[in-house]
């Protein structure tokens, strides 16, 4: 919830800095934040250790909520100017999170996390800002065309960070994770891995789609992609921290 908070608030943020799309956009967009960043917060309550972690994450719910107001002012700086510093706060939510994780260094979790964080804001933001063509008539391809980039580039990123962090991803201790039948040892973290792989894989080949669907101007049929790349890249995600959280 706070990878997914994180991406959301940034990449809301950095299309607003464009000034090209309605406030009522970004609206949509503050609740949304709203909603996942107080999720984030119930779910960091019952962590071990993660005083700071929840110290961060309300400070970020904070800033999603002044993001919200933001979008009642006749201007669009001041909502891009407090979706940049929630952004901030964000990332410093997720530094003192990845300290969670005993077997981690938050220097090595940071950038993995940061990568899926772009991966699912880029997604979502895709996904909702095509449906927002329909409510504003005249809004440029070149919008959405920008997210889809942004997408691409994040799963590259999220695919190296992966990738780097292989050995220790494909070796993660999964006992009783078949529908929790036991019995089945340890032996899944590799085949979790390749499929991990194989999702994050496709979840670029359905961007990139989606980016030739912009680039023909037809933005619904790139709206419908940007579903199936929203779920992919949902369930890429909570593979690799599932591994993640049990890497050895």
């Amino acid at each position: 919830m706070l990878e997914w908070t994180v991406g959301w608030v940034g990449a809301a943020a950095w299309t607003q800095w464009w000034g090209v799309v309605r406030r009522g956009h970004f609206r949509i967009l503050g609740w949304g934040a709203i909603a996942l960043a107080a999720l984030a917060l119930v779910s960091l309550r019952s962590a071990a250790g993660s005083s700071g972690a929840f110290t961060w994450t309300a400070v970020l719910l904070a800033a999603a909520v002044l993001y919200l107001v933001a979008q009642y002012v006749r201007t669009d700086v001041p909502g891009a100017v407090v979706g940049t510093i929630a952004t901030v706060v964000g990332v410093g939510a997720l530094w003192y999170t990845g300290g969670l994780l005993d077997e981690w260094s938050n220097a090595a979790v940071l950038p993995q996390l940061l990568a899926g964080a772009a991966l699912l804001g880029g997604v979502t933001n895709g996904m909702l800002l095509g449906h927002w063509y329909l409510n504003q008539p005249g809004l440029k391809p070149w919008a959405l065309a920008r997210l889809t980039v942004l997408t691409l580039v994040a799963v590259a990123a999220s695919a190296i960070a992966g990738l780097a962090a292989a050995p220790r991803l494909s070796g993660a201790s999964t006992s009783g994770a078949v529908l929790g039948i036991p019995g089945f040892g340890d032996s899944f973290g590799l085949a979790f891995f390749l499929i991990w792989l194989a999702i994050i894989a496709f979840t670029g080949i359905v961007a990139w789609m989606a980016r030739r669907c912009v680039a023909i101007r037809s933005i619904q049929s790139a709206t419908g992609l940007y579903y199936v790349a929203l779920l992919t890249a949902g369930v890429s995600e909570f593979l690799v921290r599932y591994l993640m959280v049990n890497a050895t």
